[in-house]
């Protein structure tokens, strides 16, 4: 914004319009290909990208209508991009044998007469074999002559689905369908500033952005995509007013609004579950897909539940500036509204478990065999293990409130030391739904009952069914500390409390979408009660609770504690070391609860064997959870002199947890939620070293450096070009190793996937020199928990595998016209130069076929080319 007299002689240089023009553009035939994840080779997927603007501004002049030369200003922005991303994709997928009901191939050593495997483990007992589950239901089986399944037991459901599952691309039995596609995206910006000078005293300036995008997704199968539209807008009001040259008065009005649907190729057009027979779902057109499969050994069937998303919030905050003398004073507050409407069910078309207990054999108290059985054999006889269902009420309209008060002092109280205190309050209103379509189940201590709630008859509670916290009071306390003024030694230390003003936010959809006001149910099998893939939600005692999830009404909101100490000197000319510490606790965290299993260990989970006799199995979350990070961090620095400037930083940390989510990271249920002490480990984000280096070298040719510095032609070519570089050395992520198939059903943890692998006391890291892609850690230090135990192993003990990353680039200034100062910056960019592949996803299943591979990886070298033109 530009204030009159405040730039004298320059007035007439600055009171004119310029803009810039840019554009960025890569294309695939420039990258390197991508890394033939075990495989022979992988082919480059063609694609591109490209995004270019054009931006321009100056002081705003209407001829004939309007003249603000020296009190109104403008900016306008537009920018589009176009692209093909890349889609790299590894699955594992059923054979055309095994589609067939054929999973002889199971049993490496053959069968003996009666068509019994005669693959034995190291007790002798029978693995690789699958049993008849209608020989009897409830305890050891007949097996399956030669692993086969009769023709006449294939359900047909399941073989309606087989279509949407490919057949295998790659050979072998794991990640042997490969998916290479280059997906479309699309979008618009335009911006536009527009910034006036009332008076001396006052100036106001209006913001507005718009943006719109377009995409398009898939699963890890070519006939599951999804396509994705986004509207977003900003407004943003600025008032500015000045009392005098030490008090200022700032005042905001912001307004923000995104609208995102999202739509599989169904939607509308094929009830594919429907036509299936699959009863007990969604019957909106809008909801038309497929069913969520699920399986331990093979990738599941992930159509997308369609959604539209239209969420705002109206911001006003206001704060002042006042100084007096050594006092450098801040106070103000803001409250704001949040609005989100969703339209959206949950699993309108029901989720299926599938994990080989069904054709496993059973102890004669019940429990599973274990290496019996097989997941796609359950599957395609219709026979899930745990099935839910969450549909009904897709409209909802939550609302809440947030206000917030802070006050905040720098104080240079001598010449050596400055302390920066203040304080904040701040106040999130649990969020309600306009309807009052919101339903919770009220526990009794210890989970010995369950009674279903809602804001439409609260009770005692409030309409949002959690009760506000009010003391949320967030104090900063923050020094400086200089011994001596002709030395740059600097002492620096801090402490602040920080609350999580999203966490009611991620409740409220839990909240939403349960009875009564809509269908829900989660299920598990039984003698009693055999669920099918076409009869997976049959009719529930109208007594018994079918909520699947509920929250604590007590909820505290999530808070963190952060402190840190840091030294910073001049170690020698233009070189700075840093020495600091960082430590994070995290406090009233998320903890996420199965507290409805069978009582003892019961592997098949009937009514009267849950410990809630009145409820189904549910999540319960609540905030009993914490958090403790630790971080050293050395920074040396070489400021920019003769053309160079180097940053290396380096952080040691370790950081330990026991909730559902922390750091953006997981969202898991514990293992036993009457032994919590189990759950304590490694925050899934946790990264003990991390190397990053960055560096600015100016090469030395051309006007005022050292060599090519009198002119001509070689001198034009070479000089004013800057090499750009960055790093990234780091350790990986932690990965936990898990249970599923039917182990998970004796823990009674089938219905939140929440089973863990028992230890071995092996080394869990391999050395580099065995480390492969194909076993990245060693798998012989886990083994699958005996039935109806839960696992030994702690939460994320296997190491991830870490990143090295190296990133250059290279640009020029070019004067295209001094006169009309016309310019342009030109560059090239290559990220991870060296084409080192950058491993991500681990298969943690114990009891899985790709128990210890790499699961995906990054991409490899690219290219980006960019251009700006200033004018």
């Amino acid at each position: 914004m530009m204030m009159g007299g405040r730039f004298g002689g320059r007035r007439s240089q600055i009171n004119r319009i310029r803009g810039n023009f840019f554009e960025r553009y890569s294309n695939s035939a420039l990258n390197a290909s991508p890394y033939p994840l075990n495989v022979a080779s992988s082919r480059q997927i063609p694609s591109y990208s490209e995004r270019l603007g054009i931006g321009f501004g100056g002081p705003l002049t209407i001829p004939g209508i309007y003249h603000g030369k020296d009190k109104t200003t403008f900016f306008f922005n537009y920018s589009l991009g176009r692209s093909r991303n890349p889609f790299d994709s590894f699955a594992t997928v059923p054979s055309a044998l095994n589609r067939q009901g054929n999973f002889a191939a199971l049993c490496t050593a053959g069968f003996d007469a009666s068509g019994v495997c005669l693959d034995r483990d190291a007790n002798g007992n029978v693995i690789h074999q699958l049993y008849d589950p209608q020989s009897n239901p409830s305890g050891p089986r007949v097996p399956l002559e030669g692993n086969i399944i009769p023709s006449g037991m294939l359900e047909s459901a399941a073989t309606g689905l087989l279509p949407y599952i490919p057949l295998p691309n790659l050979a072998g039995t794991v990640q042997n369908f490969h998916l290479q596609e280059a997906l479309p995206n699309s979008s618009d910006g335009v911006m536009g500033r527009v910034g006036h000078q009332i008076s001396s005293k006052d100036n106001v300036g209006v913001f507005y952005f718009l943006n719109s995008s377009r995409s398009k997704g898939v699963s890890s199968f070519p006939l599951l995509t999804r396509s994705t539209s986004t509207l977003g807008q900003n407004l943003n009001i600025n008032e500015l007013h000045t009392f005098g040259p030490r008090f200022i008065n700032n005042l905001m009005l912001n307004f923000n609004r995104q609208r995102i649907s999202t739509l599989n190729p169904f939607a509308y057009q094929q009830d594919i579950a429907g036509s299936l027979g699959i009863q007990g779902i969604s019957q909106d057109p809008r909801d038309w897909g497929l069913p969520q499969i699920s399986f331990t050994n093979f990738t599941g069937l992930n159509d997308t539940i369609p959604s539209l998303v239209r969420n705002q919030t109206w911001r006003v905050a206001d704060f002042v500036i006042l100084n007096a003398g050594k006092h450098n004073l801040r106070f103000g507050g803001e409250v704001r509204r949040v609005q989100m409407n969703n339209l959206q069910d949950p699993d309108a078309r029901g989720t299926f478990t599938f994990n080989g207990l069904t054709t496993s054999d059973l102890t004669t108290t019940g429990l599973p065999v274990g290496g019996t059985g097989f997941d796609f054999a359950d599957f395609l006889l219709g026979l899930p293990q745990v099935t839910t269902v969450r549909f009904g009420t897709s409209s909802n309209y939550f609302r809440s409130w947030f206000f917030s008060g802070f006050v905040q002092d720098d104080w240079r109280a001598g010449t050596h030391v400055t302390f920066n205190i203040g304080a904040r309050y701040e106040y999130f209103q649990p969020m309600t739904e306009k309807y009052g379509h919101l339903s919770d189940l009220a526990v009794s201590p210890g989970f010995t009952g369950a009674e279903v709630v809602t804001a439409q008859s609260p009770g005692d509670l409030p309409f949002s069914l959690i009760r506000p916290d009010k003391n949320n009071w967030a104090p900063r306390v923050g020094i400086a500390y200089r011994p001596w003024i002709a030395h740059r030694l600097v002492v620096r230390a801090g402490y602040g409390i920080f609350y999580d003003d999203s966490i009611y936010q991620r409740l409220v959809v839990n909240l939403a979408n349960q009875p009564p006001f809509a269908q829900a149910s989660t299920l598990t099998t039984s003698p009693q009660q055999i669920l099918t893939l076409q009869n997976g939600f049959p009719q529930i005692d109208p007594t018994i609770a079918r909520n699947t999830y509920a929250v604590d009404p007590n909820f505290r909101t999530p808070y963190g504690q952060t402190w840190n100490f840091s030294i910073e000197d001049e170690i020698a000319r233009d070189w700075i070391l840093s020495v600091g510490y960082i430590g994070t606790k995290g406090t009233k965290l998320d903890l996420l609860l199965g507290p409805n299993l069978a009582t003892g260990g019961t592997p098949l989970d009937t009514q009267d064997q849950l410990s809630l006799k009145n409820a189904q199995q549910f999540t319960y979350e609540t905030s009993g959870a914490s958090s403790i990070y630790n971080g050293l961090d050395l920074e040396v620095r070489r400021q920019f002199r003769s053309g160079f400037s180097l940053d290396a930083e380096y952080t040691f940390s370790k950081s330990i947890d026991d909730a559902a989510s922390v750091g953006g990271a997981g969202h898991t249920v514990a293992q036993n939620w009457q032994d919590l002490a189990a759950e304590r480990g490694l925050s899934a984000f946790d990264v003990r070293h991390r190397l990053t280096l960055r560096q600015n070298y100016e090469l030395p040719f051309g006007d005022r450096k050292r060599f090519l510095n009198h002119g001509g032609r070689l001198a034009s070519v070479l000089g004013d070009w800057r090499l750009n570089g960055s790093a990234t050395i780091q350790s990986g992520n932690p990965f936990t190793a898990r249970a599923l198939g039917n182990l998970s059903t004796g823990a009674g943890t089938g219905a939140y996937q929440a089973l863990r692998a028992d230890a071995t006391g092996l080394a869990v890291s391999l050395p580099a020199s065995q480390r492969t892609t194909l076993e990245y850690f060693n798998t012989a230090a886990f083994a699958a928990p005996a039935p109806g135990t839960f696992g030994n192993a702690g939460r994320n003990t296997i190491p991830g595998p870490g990143r090295i990353n190296f990133s250059m680039s290279l640009g020029r200034f070019l004067m295209i016209s001094r006169e009309k100062n016309i310019g342009a910056d030109v560059r090239v960019e290559a990220n991870n130069i060296f084409n080192t592949p950058q491993f991500s996803g681990l298969a943690t299943v114990v009891n899985a076929t790709d128990f210890g591979r790499v699961t995906s990886v990054g991409s490899m070298r690219e290219l980006t080319f960019s251009m700006r033109v200033r004018f």
